[in-house]
């Protein structure tokens, strides 16, 4: 087992808490049991109303690199706000409390990270869904690592195919958080907020490919909480934003308009899916949302030769087509499917 050092740089890992008590053992335990021994682990407990927060006490008392923070629940990006905050380590990292990572994800990592004097170190995923009978194995692809500047970071990040906006498979000097404003109550795609913001402000990064990170995909987490009409459509409101303050942050840096169609792409397809639903439940969205929505969408300047087929589904591409010939068309269009879904939903009850 890797030994202390104390050439090692403190890394203070940030592992957001909210009604895990099921998983968090594990995940804790993954953490402390690293081959790199000189972390600072911070537990924000994220008001549960489970047992979370004792288990977090409970942990503190068992190992004296661990810190506890309670707080009143405001979602899992301020939760990670919080970490940054307290944190003292001059790297940062996250982990969520339902998933786990492999014992030398950290020293594998920092590893990388120092030698090739980068600013982001991030490595491979492995998905774990709730229904696998027995963890997946460490997959290895050759130990090989790949270092990346600045604006081909951003644009890997922006593409979504290699890379992702994970925020949990990086490994981040601390400094970069100076130029992110953390979503407050943004439950999905807060990443796409904050990760290409990160990596615009790195020098350099590292990827490792091996999948050292454990990602747990269960029902009734926040990724797959989507039985409920009211989350779904928070999770479009949210989802739609990120990616709207993605596009605006790529029109205003030429040097990623290589990725400005896409990212035009991203926006109006989540937006006309927002608007969609802001029309048929407006009860879950702000007052006069889709009014705005509309207004917003139009500043994109967006049209359909821009339109990429391969992203999006044949009817949401005659949506987007309807809604650029005539916003206020597209409107009376939905409006009218929403009334006669309404009658068809009384008819039937």
């Amino acid at each position: 087992m890797f030994m202390y050092n104390h050439h090692q740089p403190l890394l203070t890992v940030i592992v957001p808490c909210y009604n895990v008590e099921k998983y968090m053992d594990k995940c804790i335990l993954s953490i402390v049991n690293q081959t790199y021994t000189n972390l600072e682990i911070l537990l924000i407990n994220d008001g549960s109303t489970d047992q979370t927060g004792f288990l977090c006490d409970a942990w503190q008392t068992k190992d004296p690199r661990i810190r506890v923070i309670h707080k009143q629940n405001e979602g899992s990006s301020y939760a990670r706000k919080i970490g940054v905050e307290h944190a003292t380590g001059e790297y940062v990292t996250f982990v969520d409390a339902d998933d786990w990572i492999d014992e030398n994800m950290y020293i594998n990592m920092m590893t990388a990270l120092l030698s090739t004097h980068s600013d982001i170190a991030q490595c491979g995923v492995c998905d774990v869904y709730e229904e696998d009978s027995s963890p997946p194995p460490l997959q290895r692809k050759g130990e090989q690592q790949e270092v990346v500047g600045r604006v081909e970071g951003v644009l890997l990040i922006i593409e979504s195919k290699q890379w992702q906006s994970y925020m949990w498979n990086k490994i981040y000097k601390k400094h970069l958080f100076d130029h992110v404003e953390f979503p407050k109550g943004r439950g999905l795609s807060e990443d796409t907020t904050i990760a290409h913001i990160l990596f615009h402000h790195a020098l350099q990064s590292v990827y490792l490919r091996d999948e050292y990170y454990f990602y747990y995909q269960r029902s009734g987490s926040t990724t797959n909480s989507n039985n409920i009409i009211a989350s779904k459509m928070k999770n479009w409101y949210d989802t739609y934003h990120a990616f709207y303050e993605r596009y605006c942050f790529v029109e205003q840096h030429p040097e990623y308009h290589s990725c400005l169609i896409l990212s035009k792409n991203n926006a109006v397809f989540r937006g006309i899916r927002a608007l969609r639903n802001s029309m048929i439940y407006p009860q879950y969205f702000p007052k006069n949302y889709s009014t705005s929505l509309i207004e917003q969408l139009k500043t994109i300047g967006f049209t359909r030769k821009d339109i990429i087929k391969e992203l999006i589904t044949p009817i949401m591409s005659v949506e987007i087509s309807v809604f650029l010939l005539s916003p206020a068309c597209y409107k009376m269009i939905i409006l009218l499917y929403s009334k006669i879904r309404l009658l068809f939903l009384k008819n039937h009850n």
